[in-house]
């Protein structure tokens, strides 16, 4: 279930600092460098920053971006999971990717994600069921082992 971040900041953060150096800070950051997400109090038109919780509010993970109202895009997607392989994460992004599409009918929806992210096949198959397109931009990113990682942009259009 989505709620607004700000109800969850603390455990939020708290939780973002434990994957400080690892390899799922890389994956959500793009890069090596670590991150706390800013959850505003009061968010600017546009931002949305939700906390991922269970049936008994016990945060799974966090979710993040942007829409310009204007452009009719939703960008700027953060995603992490707190509780690797919990279903709810995947079902909540799911439910809220539909809603963009279905719901705001926003034009376009895109987002990106480092090579070898476990996420990979699930958003691959999102992307494909909704006729979206996958662009691979070869070795972009290099890890703190000197392996290089594709960045990978989605997009789908709605007409």
């Amino acid at each position: 279930m989505l709620i607004p971040a700000i109800i969850k900041k603390n455990e939020i953060l708290e939780a973002f600092k434990r994957y400080y150096y690892s390899d799922d800070m890389m994956y959500e950051t793009g890069g090596l460098g670590n991150w706390l997400p800013n959850i505003q109090e009061e968010t600017e038109n546009g931002r949305f920053q939700y906390a991922i919780v269970d049936s008994e509010e016990k945060l799974v993970g966090y979710l993040d971006y942007n829409i310009d109202w204007y452009c009719s895009c939703a960008y700027r997607f953060g995603l992490i999971s707190f509780d690797s392989g919990n279903p709810i994460v995947g079902k909540d992004l799911f439910n809220e990717m539909n809603k963009l599409i279905h719901d705001y009918k926003l034009h376009r929806i895109e987002w990106r994600m480092i090579g070898g992210n476990p996420v990979e096949r699930s958003y691959d198959r999102f992307c494909n069921k909704f006729g979206g397109t996958k662009h691979v931009l070869k070795d972009v990113v290099k890890d703190k082992y000197g392996k290089y990682h594709d960045d990978i942009i989605y997009e789908i259009i709605n007409n």
